[in-house]
């Protein structure tokens, strides 16, 4: 009697801490094992360095999710930018994702959510892809472009300028810090 009571002592404790330290997140945490992910928003967004002729008007974060068939964003951010020049005023949207895949499957299905203009078609030239894959509307200046598990949307803010050169511009130096940030995880 004795030692069924030591067992189910000792069964208890070992089924206690996991069941009594669970602590749910708000925020879904990224693998802190997997280095080739980008884990945070804060290095790869844009900055007044980056983009010195314009300012952030407005920024506000945002998570998308809740659709069953759809990846939920980890972290979510947009931002407005205003220049001194007519064509420098576009918005930019960080999404980061979970995973490459969740990041991949997002871009090609959350298209017509923010492509409300006009269709997204991937990118013709192949000197134009920037990151893992890039889709635009045509004759008009938004990119949505995948990079590992980040998805980001840059769309021009005035529709009677050409602004795709400021837009792919945009949009490479966000690659440029999405690259880096992936090379700042395999060193860690």
């Amino acid at each position: 009697m004795m030692f069924q009571r030591r067992f189910i002592a000792f069964i208890f404790l070992l089924a206690m801490p996991p069941l009594g330290c669970h602590i749910p997140n708000e925020a879904p945490i990224l693998n802190k094992g997997d280095n080739t992910l980008v884990r945070k928003l804060d290095a790869i967004i844009l900055t007044a360095n980056d983009l010195p002729t314009m300012r952030v008007d407005t920024s506000s974060v945002f998570r998308i999710g809740g659709f069953a068939e759809e990846p939920s964003t980890v972290d979510g951010l947009l931002h407005y930018w205003d220049g001194t020049q007519p064509q420098e005023h576009i918005a930019v949207r960080y999404c980061l994702f979970h995973s490459v895949a969740d990041a991949k499957k997002a871009a090609n299905q959350w298209q017509r959510f923010v492509g409300a203009e006009a269709f997204f078609e991937p990118e013709p030239n192949a000197e134009d892809v920037i990151g893992d894959a890039t889709w635009r509307v045509p004759n008009k200046a938004s990119i949505w472009f995948v990079k590992n598990n980040v998805l980001v949307h840059i769309m021009a803010r005035r529709p009677k300028i050409n602004q795709l050169t400021l837009t792919r511009s945009v949009a490479r130096k966000v690659e440029a810090k999405i690259n880096a940030a992936l090379n700042r995880s395999h060193i860690e």
